[in-house]
């Protein structure tokens, strides 16, 4: 063995330390009593990623599935914001916009927030700079429509992501929602339960690290990536929330 490798130890032995101490941690999840298959699936995804949540995090929650129709309304009033900020007017009318909206009931599913860009111009920078964390929003919501799993490490939605969301998984804006939700194949609400808990216990690694714990993995930024984690579980767990509107979901850890 070198010099070095004796001094720093080799690569492949800090790995077998690191996964040594993760066996072990997962041991202790499973003596706890509440713990469930369910949530020790979870925490080995966290730990072989390199997240550690807080093994005191309860199992049980009140969860009830939002109908479909919701879900989607909430996906397609992203789609109108993005829309509106990201696309000229002279490509789009302002009034097939605010149409779609008024005609699927969209209003009701944004926060005061997002209401006020309809009032603002539609190339406000500063809302354009913002629009940004609404595709973390829109990831878990089209997964529910069939795209892709909603990544778990922190990395931003690229724009084309978007817009093969915008293209492929949302409702087309001369149609109704309603009517476009019957043709749509969706996610099982077991799968669904899982990653809303895989998420939970993510957010709960990011929130500690935030507090300045190491609880994430080597490179992960606690803010950046950190609100990227927060902005997907807060879809996930708002469809898990019925009748609780999009700003009073619960999002403890």
């Amino acid at each position: 063995m070198s010099f070095f490798k004796k001094l720093f130890g080799s690569k492949e032995t800090k790995k077998s330390q690191q996964g040594t101490k993760d066996k072990n941690r997962l041991e202790t999840y499973k003596n706890i009593p509440w713990m469930t298959d369910l949530r020790l699936e979870n925490i080995a995804i966290c730990l072989d990623a390199g997240f550690k949540p807080a093994s005191s995090l309860p199992t049980a929650f009140e969860r009830e599935l939002r109908p479909t129709v919701e879900i989607a309304q909430r996906l397609n009033a992203i789609k109108a914001l993005v829309l509106w900020l990201m696309i000229p007017e002279e490509n789009l009318e302002s009034d097939k916009v605010l149409t779609f909206i008024h005609k699927n009931n969209l209003n009701n599913f944004m926060d005061e927030e997002e209401k006020e860009i309809l009032n603002t111009s539609r190339d406000d920078e500063q809302a354009r700079n913002a629009i940004g964390w609404k595709f973390e929003n829109a990831w878990p919501l089209a997964w529910y429509f069939g795209y892709k799993e909603p990544d778990i490490m922190g990395e931003m939605m690229s724009g084309e992501q978007m817009q093969e969301i915008l293209m492929e998984y949302t409702c087309p804006i001369n149609e109704s929602i309603e009517e476009w939700v019957k043709h749509q194949e969706i996610l099982s609400e077991k799968y669904l339960l899982q990653k809303e808990d895989l998420f939970y216990c993510l957010h709960n690694a990011v929130r500690s690290a935030q507090l300045g714990r190491e609880t994430v993995p080597k490179g992960f930024d606690p803010m950046g990536n950190g609100g990227v984690i927060h902005e997907r579980r807060h879809s996930l767990t708002w469809m898990l929330s019925k009748n609780i509107s999009w700003e009073d979901t619960d999002l403890s850890t």
